[in-house]
C-alpha cells in the first residue's frame, strides 16, 4: 500500500470517532489473524504435545471459544488457504498444489489473476479458471455487502487478493524452479531421492537478531497495530482487517531470547519412533521423499536442538499476535469486535521421521482456531472443525448470506455460541510431492480414518485408523481390527469427496502440468533426466525407465561430450543409441 493511502486510511479512521461519535453497527468488525504452519496441539491443555508459554493465545482463548480439535482442509499452503477463502473442498476447486492458486478474480472465468498470467499465460489462466469451480471468496463477498478490507501479510491464494493487500506470496509459481515442479508432478511415478542424509539440514540458526522468516512479519505486526490503535475499529463502516504472519514457517531460525523461552522438553525431546519396517508405505514415502529417512542415526541433541527452534519460533508467533491483540484492547474495540486466530496446517517438527506438514498425521493437519467477540462463550470444544467451516462463520458473524451455494463446511458461530454444531466429522487431503497417491482423512469423534488411493500400478496402500483419545501419535493403526468402523468412515468420506473422481483428476492434471511446463518448455526428452535429478538428488537408470513408462516419452541423459553449446535442453532430442546412465553429466542444468 503506498504511504499516501496508508496515511488517508489512518485520517478516515480518525474522523470516523471525532468528537466520540459512535453508532451502533448492523455489522461488526473483524480481526482475522493467520499463522503459517503452527501445530494446533500446542494450544490445547489437553493435548500430550509440548507446552508452550504462548501468553497472548492463551489469553485470546480464555475469552474466546477454542476448537481444540480443528483440521486443515489440505496440510499445504495454497490448497489450504484456497479452500478455506472459497468455502470449497481441493477437489471441488481444482487447486492442489503451490503452482497454482485461485486463477478466478471475484468467481470471474475471464477476469483472471495477473500474477497467474505473469506465471504462465492469459489463455492459460483463462483454461485453469474454466476448470476451477469457484464463485468467489468470503472476502469478496464481505466488499459488496460494504464491508472495507485491510489485508496485511501473507494471503498465498490467488484470487487477486494481492490487489487489496501488502506483503502477500506468489500463489503461482510457475515453473521457474524446474527441481521442485518436477517433483509436484511425477509423484505418482514414486521416484524419491537417493540421498538420506537429515544432519546436512538439521543445523539452523539460533542467533539471529530477529529471527521471523521473510515476508515483512515485523512490518504486518506494527501496520495492524497501527492501525487499530488510530482508531480503525471505531469507524462506523464495518471493517475487515486481515494480518498474517509467514512464521512459524520455515526457514527454521530463531534467537537466543525465543529458543531459551521454551521449556526443557524431557520426554518429548527426541520423538518415539515406530520401527522402520512397521511403518506404513505413505509414511515412508513421505519420508524419503522428504530426505529425512535416516533420523534414527541422527544424534538425539541434534534432533533437540532442530524441535527447540520450531517450538520457538511458535513463541515469536505468540509475541506478533500479542501485539495486534494489545492494539486492539488498548483501542477499546476488544468488546464489540470479532476475533478469528487460526493456521493453515502444521509442521510434524521431526514427529513421524519428517518435518514441515504434507501428511494427515496430528502435527502436520491439526490446527489452532479460536473465535472470541459479542456472544461467544469462553469454553474449550471437543468438537472437531474444519477450514471448510471457515467461509460460512465469517459471513456468519458479518450476517451476510453466503454467495456460493454448496457448502462443504458449516458456520461456527452457534457452536462458538453454546448451540453446538450439525456435522459431527470433518474431511481433508492431500495431492503433493510427499504423497505417491491420494490421500484422505476423515475425523469423527475420536476416530482418524486416512485413505490412500490405489498407486498407478493397481497396488492399494492399506487404510489408517487410529483411535486418538488413547494413542495421540498415531503409532497403533487398527483398521484390520475395526472393518466395520472402516467401512462407515469410508462412507462419510465418499458421501463429502469424490474420491475416485479428485485422484485420477489430479493425476492426469500432474502428467498435463509436467509434460507442458517441464517437459516440452524446460526439458525435452534430452534434459528430462536433468530434470528429475533436481527434483530427486541421486535419480538414475533405473528411475528414469520408471519416468519413460509412465510418460510414454523419451528420458535420457546427455553424456559428456554431447551437450551443444548454447542449446536449450528441450530443443535437443536424445542421441541416437543412448539411453539413460546410472549418473547424469556433471554440471548440467535444466
Amino acid at each position: 500500500m503506498a504511504s499516501w493511502l496508508r496515511r488517508l486510511l489512518l485520517v478516515c479512521a480518525w474522523i470516523s470517532t471525532a468528537n466520540g461519535a459512535w453508532k451502533r453497527r448492523s455489522k461488526p468488525h473483524i480481526l482475522f489473524l493467520m499463522v503459517d504452519e503452527m501445530d494446533g496441539r500446542l494450544l490445547d491443555a489437553e493435548s500430550p504435545q509440548v507446552k508452550l508459554p504462548l501468553k497472548h493465545l492463551t489469553a485470546l482463548a480464555k475469552r474466546g471459544a477454542q476448537f481444540a480439535n480443528t483440521y486443515s482442509s489440505s496440510p499445504l499452503c495454497v490448497p489450504a488457504r484456497a479452500s478455506m477463502l472459497t468455502g470449497r473442498s481441493v477437489s471441488q476447486i481444482r487447486v492442489w498444489d503451490n503452482f497454482l492458486g485461485i486463477a478466478r478474480v471475484n468467481g470471474s472465468r475471464t477476469n483472471v489473476d495477473q500474477r497467474c498470467v505473469d506465471a504462465f499465460s492469459l489463455e492459460d489462466c483463462r483454461t485453469f479458471a474454466a476448470k476451477q469451480n469457484t464463485t468467489g471468496t468470503f472476502i469478496d463477498v464481505l466488499r459488496d455487502h460494504g464491508y472495507n478490507i485491510t489485508m496485511w501479510g501473507k494471503v498465498h491464494a490467488g484470487a487477486g487478493l494481492d490487489q487489496l493487500g501488502n506483503y502477500d506470496v506468489d500463489a503461482f509459481k510457475g515453473v521457474s524452479q524446474v527441481g521442485q515442479a518436477a517433483r509436484a508432478w511425477t509423484r505418482a511415478t514414486g521416484v524419491v531421492r537417493k540421498s538420506q542424509n537429515p544432519t546436512k539440514w538439521l543445523h539452523r540458526p539460533t542467533d539471529l537478531r530477529a529471527p521471523a522468516p521473510g515476508h515483512h512479519d515485523y512490518d504486518t505486526a506494527e501496520m495492524c497495530s497501527q492501525l487499530l490503535q488510530a482508531g480503525l475499529f471505531r469507524s462506523t463502516t464495518p471493517q475487515f482487517l486481515y494480518c498474517s504472519f509467514t512464521i512459524p514457517h520455515p526457514p527454521y531460525q530463531t534467537n537466543s531470547t525465543y529458543f531459551f523461552a521454551v521449556p526443557p522438553l524431557g520426554d518429548l525431546a527426541v520423538p518415539k519412533y515406530v520401527s522402520e519396517k512397521e511403518m506404513h508405505p505413505a509414511d515412508v514415502y513421505a519420508a524419503k521423499a522428504k530426505g529425512t529417512w535416516g533420523l534414527d542415526e541422527v544424534r538425539p541433541a541434534l534432533i533437540e536442538n532442530f524441535r527447540r527452534i520450531y517450538f520457538a519460533m511458535c513463541v515469536e508467533t505468540d509475541k506478533l499476535l500479542g501485539q495486534i491483540l494489545s492494539a486492539l484492547r488498548k483501542s477499546g474495540s476488544d468488546k464489540d469486535a470479532y476475533v478469528v486466530m487460526l493456521s493453515d496446517h502444521g509442521d510434524h517438527a521431526l514427529e513421524n521421521r519428517q518435518w514441515q506438514k504434507s501428511s494427515m498425521l496430528e502435527g502436520s493437519v491439526r490446527v489452532p482456531f479460536i473465535l472470541a467477540g459479542p456472544g461467544v462463550r469462553p469454553r474449550r470444544i471437543h468438537q472437531v472443525a474444519s477450514l471448510h467451516d471457515i467461509y460460512p462463520t465469517i459471513l456468519d458473524i458479518a450476517g451476510i448470506p453466503p454467495r456460493e451455494k454448496h457448502l462443504i463446511g458449516e458456520s461456527l458461530l452457534p457452536a462458538a455460541q453454546g448451540h453446538g454444531r450439525k456435522k459431527f466429522h470433518v474431511v481433508a487431503e492431500y495431492h503433493d510431492s510427499y504423497s505417491r497417491t491420494g490421500m484422505y482423512m476423515v475425523r469423527q469423534g475420536d476416530l482418524k480414518y486416512i485413505y490412500h488411493a490405489p498407486l498407478l500400478s493397481g497396488e492399494q496402500w492399506p487404510p489408517q485408523l487410529f483411535n486418538l483419545s488413547v494413542d495421540p501419535w498415531e503409532r497403533a493403526n487398527i483398521a484390520k481390527d475395526h472393518p466395520k468402523m472402516v467401512q462407515h468412515l469410508q462412507g462419510i468420506l465418499r458421501s463429502e469427496i469424490d474420491i475416485n473422481a479428485a485422484d485420477a483428476a489430479k493425476k492426469a492434471y500432474d502428467k498435463d502440468m509436467f509434460l507442458k511446463y517441464v517437459y516440452s518448455k524446460k526439458s525435452g526428452p534430452a534434459g528430462c533426466f536433468a530434470a528429475m535429478e533436481l527434483a530427486h538428488p541421486g535419480f538414475d537408470a533405473y528411475d528414469a525407465h520408471t519416468v519413460e513408462q509412465w510418460l510414454g516419452q523419451r528420458c535420457c541423459q546427455v553424456k559428456p561430450g554431447r551437450r551443444q553449446r548454447g542449446a536449450k535442453y528441450h530443443t535437443l532430442e536424445c542421441p541416437n543409441g543412448e539411453s539413460p546412465s546410472a549418473a547424469s553429466e556433471a554440471g548440467d542444468t535444466v
